[in-house]
């Protein structure tokens, strides 16, 4: 068996690249170094909430109790710490306080397919094709920790300026849809989908959010950008679920 590495007290860190959200009595985890999820339930939550600054204590009598000894729920821990969910590095782990994101908030769609005030100009497309391009870089040479802080630094440098008015992002969504319409399918690629409206966003002085959201009955994950209570790639209906 391998030693769990902690310090004197015993206690472990999430890791930086690590986000948690809690979902009833089950604590999801999104490792965006390798862009995957790990469902962690049952007695190893209170197991963790004596080890780790912030994790959420949960109650876990909807779960059937594991038939398990104390060194099989230390493997288990050992097994995120492998992963590299955990860590008993201080210098390189983080709180484990899960995100929390209201998606009851998300309140107004914006569903215009043709622009109002303006039309699609050239450059308007050589925008659009460059966040394409750049988005399919970005997934393909990149992980998705890195594509996260790119926007991340992005928005904090250089996305507190003025702001803009919605009626110009009404315009730039339906130019953003009507151009899309000719490139790719949106359908199954939410993630590609709200990176290259990101991206093209971006081209404008435009930062919104991008989000990450998970549900367990059924298991999905989505992604989508919003701004505020405007949900600019779906509906409200669609997120809420998330």
């Amino acid at each position: 068996m391998t030693e769990i590495t902690s310090d004197s007290d015993g206690k472990l860190w999430l890791s930086q690249h690590v986000y948690l959200c809690e979902l009833h009595s089950t604590v999801i985890a999104l490792d965006l170094a390798r862009d995957s999820y790990f469902g962690i339930a049952g007695p190893t939550l209170q197991d963790l909430a004596t080890r780790i600054p912030g994790w959420p204590h949960l109650k876990s009598e909807s779960h059937p109790q594991p038939r398990a000894t104390s060194v099989e729920l230390s493997e288990s821990i050992l097994h995120l710490i492998a992963e590299g969910i955990l860590t008993g590095d201080e210098s390189r782990g983080k709180a484990a306080t899960p995100v929390r994101f209201d998606s009851d908030f998300s309140s107004i769609a914006l569903i215009p397919n043709v622009p109002r005030n303006r039309r699609a100009r050239i450059r308007d497309v050589a925008n659009f094709l460059w966040a394409c391009l750049y988005t399919v870089w970005l997934l393909r040479c990149r992980s998705l920790q890195t594509v996260v802080h790119i926007m991340a630094t992005r928005k904090s440098t250089v996305g507190q300026g003025a702001r803009i008015e919605v009626s110009e992002i009404v315009d730039l969504m339906a130019i953003f849809r009507r151009l899309r319409s000719f490139t790719f399918n949106a359908h199954r690629r939410c993630l590609f989908h709200a990176l290259v409206l990101m991206s093209f966003l971006s081209r404008y002085g435009v930062y919104p959010e991008f989000v990450i959201g998970v549900k367990i009955d059924p298991w999905a994950a989505h992604s989508w950008v919003q701004m505020g209570q405007y949900v600019l790639d779906g509906t409200p209906e669609q997120v809420r679920f998330f």
